[in-house]
């Protein structure tokens, strides 16, 4: 008894002596502030916009349509991308590839160049970090990577051959752009963040747009080109029955007087000639108009849920949240251990 009497902390000796100790706790408290003055504040703000996108909801024949897109939570798609391999899209080389040539321009007007060139040149780090990207590539070999020639007459690579910077740049942007797909409610989520807040509602903007043209395109693909091939038809048979119609026409103008067999045989094939003319061109119509049904059928509904929008306040890091629970852990720490220093101090003077 008298072993576990010792063992239990006595609150009524202990709290004096950490009251006694607040010289501890104040070295602990400015040493945090130090930290977070030149560690923890010096991390740059960033921003955070967010574009939500979903398939507008219809009735049952828009369901299915739906459900066919590989919308929704029955997707019974045959589709080879399916939403929840737009992740891997986006992370996809040759779409952050696309992302380089994007015009940009920061919230005060200082900087209007293209997404590539403002994340090379004018991307925010602290200080510890930039003297940690100097440290490495002071270490690093230097390789030399052949350019073919980019966008817009400026030197981009192809997303098959990136050099160093690019490559750099590419994982950038993939880190800056997050997607998220709900099944449940088959809501796509585009989340972008950056250091200025314009940028970061540009490149959200972008994003949705590329992302939407990407399904519009791999959606109706078959479908434009079966309509393509029913204009080219079209367009075939109209010419060749004007042609049919107007040679038929003028023979019958040169005729007119003229009651032989001979030329009545021939306006007869003439007329027989335009007649399949027109019923192969009235065929190719119909078939163009129910091509030009199949694309409207098949082009994918995306409504935009919320659209990108200038963020107005930061979305972090918190400073203020980092340092109070540095803080915290500090005092909770310096407790501890003055705690178990106190322990042993009573346990060797009892011995």
């Amino acid at each position: 008894m008298e072993e576990k009497k010792e063992n239990i902390l006595d609150l009524t000796e202990i709290v004096p002596m950490l009251f006694k100790k607040w010289k501890v706790y104040a070295a602990c408290i400015a040493g945090v502030i130090i930290f977070s003055l030149a560690f923890v504040f010096t991390i740059p703000r960033y921003y955070s916009c967010q574009v939500m996108l979903a398939p507008e909801a219809g009735g049952g024949g828009m369901n299915s349509i739906l459900n066919s897109f590989g919308f929704g939570e029955a997707q019974t798609t045959n589709d080879a991308i399916s939403p929840n391999l737009y992740p891997d899209l986006m992370k996809s080389k040759d779409f952050i590839v696309s992302m380089f040539p994007v015009e940009i321009t920061t919230l005060d007007g200082s900087v209007r160049t293209t997404y590539y060139d403002y994340l090379l040149k004018h991307n925010k780090d602290s200080w510890y970090m930039k003297l940690w990207g100097k440290f490495k590539k002071m270490l690093r070999p230097k390789k030399t990577v052949a350019n073919t020639s980019g966008v817009q007459g400026k030197t981009y690579s192809s997303s098959f051959l990136l050099n160093e910077k690019q490559s750099k740049i590419a994982g950038a942007i993939g880190g800056k752009i997050q997607y998220n797909y709900d099944k449940k409610t088959g809501v796509i989520s585009v989340i972008v963040n950056d250091f200025d807040p314009l940028v970061c509602a540009l490149i959200a903007d972008t994003v949705s747009n590329k992302l939407q043209d990407f399904i519009m395109d791999y959606r109706t693909k078959k479908a434009r080109n079966d309509l393509a091939y029913a204009q080219r038809i079209y367009t075939q048979t109209r010419d060749e029955y004007e042609v049919s119609n107007s040679r038929y026409v003028a023979a019958v103008d040169a005729n007119w007087d003229i009651i032989n067999e001979t030329a009545k045989a021939q306006l007869e094939a003439m007329n027989n000639e335009k007649t399949m003319k027109y019923q192969t061109f009235a065929a190719a119509s119909q078939k163009l108009e129910s091509a030009k049904a199949k694309l409207q059928e098949a082009t994918p509904v995306i409504t935009v849920l919320q659209g990108a929008s200038v963020p107005q306040k930061p979305a972090g890091p918190k400073r203020l949240f980092i340092t109070l629970a540095l803080m915290f852990l500090a005092c909770g720490i310096c407790t501890v251990y003055l705690i178990v220093v106190y322990n042993s101090k009573k346990r060797k003077e009892q011995e």
